[in-house]
């Protein structure tokens, strides 16, 4: 056990937790992992008035976990992963309840503000918040916040994922199914018993749609979703396609009463199952969580090591893609109005595993995919499910505002 306010050298170190000690790219994992268990600082040597290369512990995050051995033999198996790992585990309140992505990373976890999130789906919000945080480029918001989603859902899935292989966690990923039950009312259903109908269906209009507007030569099936969420009139064609292909299959409509009768006692055929007349009127993706093995660590500490890794992919992502010059003093302020956790540095250890990504390794570990075939792609824009979980005006002006008096305290640049 590692002692805290003692001085250790890496050997020292790797010989009371029973590591290997070793070189390159092992060693950097080793280093890495211990570094990012615990607060620490490296004392100065008194002679060059230098730091050492030695640490002296002050604080323990969580257990040290061997790379080696956590990874299934490779060193940055789960780094990019780990953070979000032992943050569920520390972080979550258990209940059983279906959240959509947005609710997830806003509400549950607690990284970014629901209300700059929300804001993207309405042109008039985005001008507003550019305003408010001092932003010049609009598209770029709207970019950075799309792929930020999309960079932090795919760590949240693949935590999710390596959790299950563990057998330390027990999830659900459905689909919530809204239909219009009467003239004012609505009714749902939450199921995941069509996930693969959905996929096949989003990827059939898809390339229909390609076929008759001739979108792309490059891309296919649900990658065209950038393309055409870029577009209101495609926007609307393919939800109108797509829920009237679920509408129209008798065995998905089937599937779907099946669950309601199901899930409600009081469900009755005549006039509460989904039909002609009580039509499907949206569904879109989300997760569920029945139960998890906690453990205690600094959930602090690594709600601002996720967010710093997210910034990092982020911006990288950015760099390749956007093909206008950004300034990094939009950047900054994009970065402090989203994430509920900010500092204004990234840790430079961060940045060099980004570039040793994880996502080869974790394909092998989980079968090559996180999305049922489908690799998640930060070339992409808004998901299917984010986008049919658009807010409502309302909810942006309400959720900008607490998301403008959290940020309000925290420390300029």
């Amino acid at each position: 056990m590692l002692e805290l306010h003692k001085e250790y050298t890496y050997v020292q170190i790797c010989k009371i937790l029973g590591w290997k000690v070793t070189g390159g790219d092992s060693k950097k994992a080793q280093i890495h992992e211990i570094e990012s268990a615990y607060e620490f600082y490296h004392p100065i040597n008194k002679k060059t008035n230098k730091p050492k290369k030695t640490y002296i512990f002050t604080r323990k995050i969580r257990d040290v976990v061997e790379p080696s051995k956590s990874n299934c033999g490779g060193a940055h198996n789960t780094k990019n992963i780990q953070s979000m790992i032992d943050y569920l585990q520390a972080k979550f309140d258990l209940d059983d309840n279906w959240y959509s992505f947005t609710d997830w990373y806003c509400e549950k976890l607690e990284l970014m503000h629901k209300g700059i999130c929300n804001a993207v789906y309405h042109s008039d919000e985005i001008d507003a918040v550019c305003e408010e945080y001092s932003i010049s480029d609009g598209r770029l918001f709207c970019e950075y916040v799309s792929v930020a989603k999309s960079e932090l859902k795919n760590m949240f899935l693949k935590a999710l994922a390596y959790l299950d292989k563990k057998k330390k966690i027990t999830y659900y990923d459905q689909y919530k199914f809204t239909y219009q039950l009467g003239k004012r009312t609505r009714g749902n259903v939450i199921t995941d018993s069509l996930n693969e109908r959905i996929e096949e269906n989003e990827t059939i209009v898809c390339n229909d749609i390609n076929e008759d507007y001739k979108l792309s030569k490059k891309m296919k099936g649900r990658q065209l979703l950038k393309i055409i969420y870029s577009k209101e009139k495609l926007t609307k064609e393919f939800k109108e396609l797509s829920l009237g292909m679920l509408q129209d299959d008798e065995y998905a409509i089937n599937k779907l009463n099946c669950e309601l009768s199901d899930q409600h006692p009081t469900f009755h055929t005549d006039y509460c199952s989904i039909c002609k007349e009580r039509p499907l009127i949206s569904y879109y993706r989300g997760i569920s969580i029945t139960d998890i093995e906690l453990e205690e660590s600094d959930p602090e500490c690594l709600a601002l090591d996720i967010t710093n890794r997210i910034r990092t992919k982020v911006r990288k992502s950015l760099m390749k893609s956007y093909r206008k010059p950004m300034e990094l003093s939009d950047l900054q302020a994009i970065e402090k109005a989203l994430f509920k956790q900010y500092y204004d540095k990234i840790d430079e250890d961060i940045i060099l595993l980004a570039d040793n990504d994880d996502a080869s390794d974790i394909e092998q570990i989980f079968g090559g995919n996180d999305n049922w075939g489908n690799p998640v792609s930060m070339e992409h824009d808004f998901s299917i499910e984010e986008m049919l979980d658009m807010p409502t005006e309302g909810d942006v002006l309400s959720e900008l505002a607490m998301a403008n008096i959290d940020c309000m305290g925290q420390n300029n640049i």
